[in-house]
C-alpha cells in the first residue's frame, strides 16, 4: 500500500492494482491447496473403504468354504460365538468348524455417535473414516451369490468407490451400472441412492 506527504502528513492512496493482484492470486492458491487437501482426504477415505470391503468378501468367502455357510450377521467374522445357525445363511450352527482365529478385525455393531444397531446386523463404517455409512451382508436369490451392501455414502464417494471397484471413472460423469448389471460387473448402484452393491464371489 502506497503513502504520500502533505504538509507534514501521511495519507494512505489504497491498494495499487499489482497488490489487488498479489492479493488474488495468493486466495487462489490458498484456495486449489485446500479443495486438494480435501480431495486427497476424501479419495484416502475411500481408498480405506474399498480395502476393508475387499478384506470383508474374502473373509465371508473363506468362512464359507471352511464352514460350508455364509455369515448372515457380518459380525459372525470376528465373534465365534455368533457362528450359530442364526448367524448363518444356511442355519445351522458352525462354531465347531469355525477355526481358532477370527476372520476379520472387529467393526463396531451400532452407530457410534447414536448407539443404535446397524440395520441388518451389519457394521459401522466410523472407523475408516465414514460416520454415518454401514456395510452388511445379503442373498439374493435370484443369483446364487452373496453381496456386500454398503450405505450411506456422499454421491461423489459413491462415484470413487464404484471407479475403484469396476475400473470405469465415474467421476467424470459417465453412468454408473445399476442392478440390472448385477452378478455381472463387481459393483452396481443399489436399490437406495447411497448404497452400494459390491459382489462378494469378484474378490
Amino acid at each position: 500500500m502506497r503513502t504520500y506527504k502533505k504538509w507534514g502528513e501521511t495519507h494512505q492512496a489504497g491498494f495499487s492494482l499489482v497488490e489487488v493482484i498479489i492479493t488474488i492470486a495468493i486466495i487462489g492458491i490458498l484456495t486449489a491447496g485446500l479443495m486438494a487437501a480435501l480431495s486427497s482426504g476424501n479419495d484416502s477415505k475411500v481408498t480405506a473403504l474399498f480395502a476393508k470391503a475387499q478384506d470383508i468378501a474374502k473373509a465371508v468367502s473363506l468362512y464359507e468354504a471352511k464352514t460350508g455357510c455364509a455369515p448372515n450377521n457380518l459380525a459372525v467374522l470376528f465373534n465365534k460365538t455368533l457362528a450359530t445357525a442364526a448367524g448363518n445363511f444356511c442355519g445351522q450352527d458352525t462354531t465347531a468348524l469355525y477355526g481358532s482365529e477370527d476372520y476379520i478385525s472387529a467393526l463396531p455393531t451400532v452407530n457410534a455417535a447414536t448407539g443404535a444397531a446397524i440395520p441388518n446386523n451389519g457394521l459401522d463404517l466410523t472407523k475408516v473414516g465414514f460416520a454415518n455409512a454401514y456395510i452388511w451382508i445379503y442373498k439374493d436369490f435370484a443369483v446364487p451369490s452373496y453381496s456386500l451392501a454398503i450405505d450411506g455414502l456422499a454421491a461423489d464417494q459413491q462415484e470413487a468407490f464404484m471407479s475403484k471397484c469396476d475400473g470405469v471413472d465415474y467421476t467424470g460423469g459417465a453412468a454408473m451400472p445399476t442392478a440390472a448389471a448385477f452378478n455381472v460387473t463387481p459393483c452396481v448402484v443399489g436399490n437406495t441412492p447411497t448404497e452400494i452393491i459390491m459382489m462378494i464371489n469378484k474378490y
